[in-house]
C-alpha cells in the first residue's frame, strides 16, 4: 500500500473515530433529575410528614427521618473503598398489610450532588430492618459509600417495585 493510500486510510479512520465519539456524547441519556422524577409520579418527601403508599397487599407509610456522616466501620472485604459513609435513617409503618412489612436496603438508591448514583456500603451497626405485622412501627438504616470530593449532599430514592424506574418516594439530604 503506497504512502498516499495509508494516509487516506488513516484520515478516514479517524474521521469515522471522531464522529462516532461526538454522536456518543451527544445521544448519551442523562440520568434524571429530581424534577423529572417527580413528573413521572415521583413524591418529594416533605419532613414533616409521613408519605402513605398503597401496594396490592395493603397501605403502610415511609419517612426518612435523618441523614449523618460516619467513618467506615466493616469487616466486608468486598466494600466500597471509601473514606466517606453517610447513613440514611428511616421509619416505616404498617397500617394493614397483614402478610408483614419489611423495607431493605434494596428499596433504596442513592446519589452525590452530581447524580453519580453511590454504592449501598455493608456499615456495622445500624439499626436493622425487620418485618412488622399489622399497625406495626420500625426504624431501620442503609449506609452509601460517598466520594471523597463530594459534597454534603445526598439524593435518596426510594422504590417500592424494585423493577420500577421511577421512584416512589425522593428525599435530599444535608449536613454539615
Amino acid at each position: 500500500m503506497s504512502e498516499k493510500a495509508m494516509k487516506i486510510c488513516f484520515s478516514i479512520i479517524g474521521v469515522v473515530t471522531l464522529f462516532t465519539i461526538i454522536v456518543g456524547v451527544l445521544t448519551r441519556e442523562k440520568e434524571p433529575t429530581i424534577e423529572d422524577k417527580v413528573e413521572l409520579g415521583a413524591v418529594l418527601q416533605d419532613e414533616t410528614k409521613d408519605n402513605y403508599f398503597t401496594s396490592p397487599e395493603g397501605r403502610y407509610s415511609l419517612k426518612i427521618t435523618s441523614v449523618y456522616e460516619t467513618e467506615p466501620d466493616t469487616t466486608a472485604e468486598d466494600a466500597p473503598k471509601t473514606d466517606r459513609v453517610v447513613v440514611v435513617v428511616y421509619e416505616y409503618s404498617n397500617d394493614d398489610i397483614e402478610a408483614g412489612l419489611v423495607i431493605t436496603p434494596a428499596h433504596f438508591r442513592a446519589y452525590d450532588a452530581s447524580g453519580n448514583e453511590l454504592e449501598v456500603f455493608p456499615q456495622e451497626n445500624l439499626f436493622e430492618p425487620g418485618e412488622i405485622s399489622t399497625l406495626g412501627t420500625h426504624t431501620a438504616s442503609v449506609a452509601f459509600a460517598l466520594g471523597n470530593l463530594a459534597d454534603n449532599y445526598i439524593e435518596v430514592d426510594y422504590y417500592n417495585d424494585l423493577a420500577s424506574v421511577t421512584p416512589d418516594l425522593i428525599y435530599e439530604g444535608v449536613w454539615k
